[in-house]
């Protein structure tokens, strides 16, 4: 650019539509204060219950894990923070998606004195060129770790979805040891009347008496343990709902399939396909691999354009470019390239690593289940033939056949043997739960074309 006259009106109207240009694209401030409003619902039916692509939840009806899993997902507090980096990571790609800004400099030389005849006037425009260079490989590179990111959302998603399930099965569980309690509560404490009849009509003894009260605080020690943990269970999940802990939460009785063993199987084979967490470790090593092609291009020449501009005191005017150019002979962007090679390894090792674990989780997680099943089929006959005992023993009781400690015993077994199939049943469905979770069940495979390497 040249600049044959210091009166010329093109030297301001230049600067001001340069000005006017930069500030165009600048960004404005705006506040954005923190809302102190607590956070958590009263009830379920103010949370979102809309699930994407799915109906809305009733939450007046008792609901299935799987129900409460979807609400866990649309409204926990921790994961709706989570999805915010999502926004993070595609302003990163934005951000390496922009070219780098030209300079442009002037200078004026006033002329004071000797046989110039108007004072100097220079400008360049110059452009960095050796960032277009590596800014395909920053871009794939951006783009990968915002996938990553959004795979880790996706993971910490079906954690909480596994979570829910889990704890809703763990809420079902102690509702109903509560209700066996009680029951079993219930008849000893007409037990302990009708001995205490009987010891004062002298027609019990009073060690016999005793057994049904200290069954009753064994009861009654076991029925307080089991409602704290229920208590427990209900503020955990709650959490997860996003609503207070003392909001009611109905629950369907719950079903929990159990995978064919050949399904497992075929899972297992497309882990590093399916799992979020894999997805994301792969994605993150693809964005190291982008940096590793980036520092290799960054180690050529840095290269930059300019054209320069101006007339001299003697109002000799001229234009031409000038190229700068750095020498790669001390540095050459080596450093970066060794670090790079090191982080794309570390990944590569770190992939490997929790692809095995993975693996052996999900056998051991398959072993687990098939003994869970082996002491649950136990167990219910444990209980039938308790159950079977505490019944004849009621109306053998009545008869007068056997004495208040027989009574006794055979009732606080049965509610034993109830309580421990429940629990077997708890087990058993959180077992599940966890082997669908590992195995990634229902997500879709994520395609080498069309995902990370």
């Amino acid at each position: 650019m040249i600049f044959r006259n210091p009166t010329n009106p093109f030297i301001p109207s230049a600067i001001l539509l340069a000005a006017a240009m930069t500030l165009a694209g600048c960004a404005s401030y705006r506040a954005r204060p923190l809302s102190l409003a607590p956070p958590l619902r009263i009830d379920l039916a103010s949370l979102d219950r809309t699930p994407q692509g799915g109906r809305v939840i009733d939450a007046t009806r008792p609901l299935s894990p799987q129900a409460l899993a979807a609400l866990a997902v649309l409204n926990d507090p921790a994961l709706a923070a989570a999805r915010a980096q999502i926004g993070i990571g595609r302003a990163q790609i934005f951000a390496a998606g922009l070219l780098p800004d030209p300079n442009i400099q002037g200078g004026f030389g006033a002329l004071l004195g000797g046989p110039g005849t108007a004072p100097s006037i220079s400008g360049a425009l110059a452009q960095d060129l050796a960032s277009l260079i590596t800014r395909g490989a920053r871009l794939h590179a951006a783009r990968a770790r915002a996938a990553e990111t959004g795979a880790n959302v996706m993971w910490q998603e079906w954690q909480v979805a596994s979570q829910a399930e889990t704890l809703a099965v763990s809420l079902w569980a102690d509702r109903r040891s509560l209700a066996t309690l009680d029951a079993a509560r219930s008849t000893l404490r007409g037990l302990v009347a009708t001995s205490r009849q009987a010891v004062a009509s002298g027609n019990l003894a009073i060690d016999q008496a005793s057994a049904a009260q200290a069954s009753l605080a064994s009861l009654d020690t076991a029925h307080d343990a089991v409602a704290q943990q229920e208590q427990t269970d209900h503020a955990a999940l709650a959490a997860l709902l996003g609503v207070t802990p003392n909001t009611p939460i109905p629950l369907a009785r719950p079903r929990i399939p159990r995978l064919p063993h050949g399904v497992t199987r075929n899972l297992v084979v497309t882990l590093a396909r399916r799992r979020p967490d894999l997805i994301a470790l792969r994605y993150g090593y693809r964005a190291a691999d982008a940096d590793l092609r980036a520092a290799i291009l960054a180690q050529f020449p840095l290269l930059s354009l300019s054209v320069n501009g101006g007339s001299d005191t003697s109002r000799v005017a001229s234009l031409g470019p000038t190229i700068s150019l750095n020498l790669p002979i001390f540095n050459g962007n080596r450093g970066n390239i060794a670090v790079a090679k090191a982080t794309r390894r570390q990944l590569d090792a770190a992939f490997t690593a929790a692809l095995g674990v993975a693996q052996g989780q999900t056998d051991s997680a398959e072993q687990a289940l098939a003994l869970l099943g082996a002491e649950r089929r136990a167990a219910k006959a444990r209980l039938v033939s308790a159950a079977t005992a505490a019944h004849a023993a009621r109306r053998a009781y009545r008869a007068g056949l056997i004495d208040a400690r027989i009574e006794t015993d055979l009732i606080d077994q049965a509610a034993t043997r109830q309580t421990e199939l429940i629990a077997l049943d708890q087990k058993n469905a959180a077992g599940r739960i966890a082997l669908a979770s590992l195995l990634g069940a229902g997500l879709p495979v994520v395609s080498h074309t069309g995902g990370a390497p």
